[in-house]
């Protein structure tokens, strides 16, 4: 398989090879800058957030006083009887037969 010929870049490096320093100041100059103006962009934003929050929440009404509702705490009275979402689920007693209704019999 042929290699690629050489880019315009590999070609001039190896006609001045002094000059790869000077090339990698400038592209670690170039990324340098853009870092900065990352930075600066991403600092400027975090302000303009603040100072809008600021201003958002001093044009607001002073906050009303409100009053919860109290809740009973109630004890489950029978710990077999467990609770999950919307359903309640009924664990089987030693008491009850597994499977049957009150009389014991069991379904055919």
């Amino acid at each position: 398989m042929p290699e690629p010929p050489p880019s315009r870049l590999r070609r001039l490096l190896m006609e001045h090879p002094r000059q790869r320093d000077r090339l990698a100041g400038a592209v670690a100059s170039l990324l340098g800058v853009g870092l900065v103006a990352l930075v600066a962009f991403g600092g400027l934003t975090v302000w303009h957030l603040i100072r809008r929050g600021r201003l958002i929440r001093e044009g607001l009404s002073p906050p009303r006083k409100v009053r919860l509702p109290e809740f009973e705490t109630r004890t489950n009275p029978n710990p077999a009887e467990t609770k999950t979402g919307t359903e309640t689920k009924t664990e089987p007693n030693a008491t009850e037969p597994e499977g049957g209704d009150e009389q014991g019999l069991r379904p055919t």
